[in-house]
């Protein structure tokens, strides 16, 4: 009963561990040209469960072309997909937009919104890149970046298997005492 105690208690820390040690952070000094909200600055990364959403965005476009980047830092694995949207149709027209070197899909015909769809990327920094250009100077445009664990942590398995095992050992007992009551 003692060892089942202590890998309850083990298993519980090491779920608060691995929860605290995942971070996505975005550097101040990454961030170039963009505003409203800044992906670097406090509540414009927002994490809810095990799925962190980074919004970036820029109000007012003030230059016929633009263009704007920031760098992503994740300490775990995960599922990453974008999204970039204009607020002024036939305004802000994208020309490119990629993540980690994946170019972000057209969503649309008039160049007002791109896409990129879950794709995995390991730990580590992901560059963020788009270019555009504006036919009315004074539009603004916003994205989002979601990323989502690819793989449960380890928290998550060693509660699993602690799980298993428990009810091993309740069939185990259960079986113990029918025999000795035969």
């Amino acid at each position: 009963m003692r060892s089942v105690v202590l890998a309850l208690a083990a298993a519980t820390a090491l779920s608060f561990g691995s929860a605290a040690s995942a971070a996505v952070m975005v550097s101040g000094a990454s961030v170039i040209g963009l505003n409203n909200p800044d992906p670097s600055a406090p509540g414009s990364i927002v994490t809810v469960g095990n799925t962190t959403t980074i919004n970036f965005g820029q109000n007012a476009v003030a230059n016929p072309d633009f263009s704007a980047s920031f760098t992503i830092h994740n300490d775990a694995d995960g599922l990453y997909s974008a999204i970039l949207q204009t607020s002024y149709f036939g305004g802000v027209i994208f020309d490119s937009a990629s993540l980690g070197g994946n170019p972000l899909s057209p969503a649309s015909g008039d160049g007002s919104s791109f896409t990129l769809g879950r794709t995995f990327f390991a730990a580590g920094d992901y560059l963020f890149t788009l270019t555009g250009h504006t036919t009315d100077v004074g539009g603004s445009f916003t994205g989002n970046i979601t990323i989502r664990p690819a793989v449960p942590e380890p928290g998550t398995w060693a509660l699993m298997i602690l799980g298993f095992g428990g009810i091993g050992l309740a069939m185990r007992r259960r079986r113990t005492l029918r025999a000795q009551a035969a």
